[in-house]
């Protein structure tokens, strides 16, 4: 399996949105990030069946919670692009591919 890469803001988004839901109810930012790294293992053992979205990105729908992993399949690793939430500013990403 390829390894997995966050652009920066990506990774910041992950930690910002678990300590969100820590600070709303304990353990719920832990569930948060466990099921975040199920749809990551997901991701890598099959980055083909992502939804297919813009310039060739693809995202996994992280159960339980309203967030999409934004990623690209590149040859050496898979590029985690976003950590995105489903009802905020869409495609705001798109700059990051740049």
């Amino acid at each position: 399996m390829k390894p997995v890469k966050y652009h920066r803001l990506a990774e910041s988004e992950l930690i910002e949105s678990a300590l969100f839901y820590e600070r709303r109810r304990e353990f719920l930012g832990n569930n948060f990030l466990d099921l975040a790294e199920e749809a990551l293992a997901e991701i890598r053992s099959h980055p083909d069946w992502g939804k297919a979205g813009k310039f060739h990105t693809r995202s996994w729908k992280v159960r339980r919670f309203p967030f999409r992993i934004v990623y690209l399949d590149q040859p050496e690793r898979i590029w985690i692009v976003a950590v995105a939430h489903l009802s905020r500013k869409p495609n705001y990403w798109l700059e990051r591919l740049e």
